[in-house]
């Protein structure tokens, strides 16, 4: 293509200091957009700003999950870029457990960062894109919501996706009519080290569940085709919109951990 439609575009990335935020960032840059990067971790987050440029790059430490937070660093990219075009609500946190088993900060957890974080998203960003003249934000859901043969006893996880999604098409209807496209991407398997986070013991009882369901899986993804995938979103002409689309592996394999790439 020779124009990228999101070329000039501002938009921000919750979790944009590593892992799929990070590379969607990347991926806008190359192609010509000024992306914010909203994180908890200052120095992550000026890392990620370096590898991208500061030039069409910023760094803001915010927790998606207060709107407080996302309200002030919304309005400090409006400071920076003048006005914001899109939303990438995609910050996430995953692991696994057996529901009778979790205690309710886990809960909590796993609903705030995987639902309420873009309800507060969306929230916070529509009166900036309506000033904008319209935009759009892409939710980030997984394919635990409909594939039963992803990793087990993520219960809550799923559950909180599948809120996300049903959210997302309700929301749609909702500010159409200010020209604010809404887009639930859905991503398969993905090598971003979050096993890392698991309780060990845990992490074995679903493995084993797991294979008990068979021994392959349909692989895993590095962070890139989902990040290209994301940034598609954008390069639809005004007054059309991307709803859904879901990026799996297709390449299977015996079931075995994730093992991030060197």
């Amino acid at each position: 293509m020779g124009q990228w439609r999101v070329k000039d575009q501002v938009i921000v990335v919750t979790g944009g200091s590593r892992g799929i935020g990070l590379g969607t960032a990347q991926c806008l840059a190359r192609r010509g957009a000024k992306v914010a990067l909203l994180a908890r971790d200052q120095a992550v987050l000026a890392a990620a700003v370096e590898q991208i440029g500061r030039d069409v790059a910023i760094g803001i430490v915010a927790d998606a999950c207060s709107p407080r937070d996302l309200d002030r660093a919304l309005q400090q990219v409006v400071d920076r870029f003048g006005r914001i075009d899109g939303l990438i609500n995609n910050v996430g946190y995953q692991f696994a457990r057996r529901v009778e088993l979790m205690p309710e900060a886990e809960i909590r957890q796993l609903v705030d960062s995987n639902f309420l974080s873009a309800v507060f998203g969306c929230q916070v960003v529509i009166p900036h894109l309506r000033r904008a003249g319209g935009g759009r934000i892409v939710n980030i859901s997984s394919s635990s919501v409909r594939h039963v043969n992803e990793f087990c006893h993520l219960a809550l996880y799923s559950a909180s996706k599948a809120a996300l999604e049903k959210f997302s098409a309700a929301l749609r209807d909702e500010v159409r009519a200010d020209n604010i496209a809404i887009t639930v991407i859905s991503s398969g398997a993905v090598m971003t080290g979050s096993v890392a986070n698991f309780d060990p013991v845990a992490l074995g009882e679903a493995m084993q569940a797991w294979l008990q369901k068979g021994p392959m899986t349909d692989g895993f993804m590095a962070v890139d085709p989902v990040a290209e995938a994301i940034a598609h979103a954008f390069e639809y002409p005004a007054g059309v919109a991307l709803e859904f689309l879901e990026v799996r592996p297709n390449a299977p394999v015996p079931k075995m951990l994730e093992e991030t790439p060197s």
